[in-house]
């Protein structure tokens, strides 16, 4: 036999059912909080040993009562090309781009 449901059991069911979906909600929301810190978390620590390379290959100064007035050799390179390339290892470096000094600048073929 089919039981009709009373005003006060049919709010109590959809009170069950929204409570239900809006626990789920919150649970998602906390695993998509934790995720997002543990990938900041992991960016920033790949961040950093990223910059301390950097910082340990590339520590290149000019003294300053050295001049160089020799030329960059560019082999395979057009001139805007090799002012970019100085450019952007300059700006990555953090480095001057006077404080560098570039000898030679050739393209290297793709295997």
């Amino acid at each position: 036999m089919i039981e009709s449901l009373t005003i006060g059991q049919g709010l109590q069911i959809a009170l069950y059912g929204f409570t239900t979906v809006f626990i789920m909600l919150a649970i998602l929301m906390l695993i998509i909080i934790v995720m997002n810190k543990v990938v900041v978390a992991m960016t920033s620590k790949q961040e950093k040993v990223e910059e301390k390379v950097v910082e340990e290959v590339v520590e290149v100064k000019k003294p300053a009562n050295i001049e160089y007035a020799g030329e960059i050799q560019l082999i395979d390179v057009d001139e805007k090309t090799a002012a970019c390339i100085m450019a952007i290892i300059s700006d990555e470096t953090k480095i001057p781009l006077e404080n560098l000094i570039f000898k030679k600048i050739r393209l290297l073929e793709d295997n």
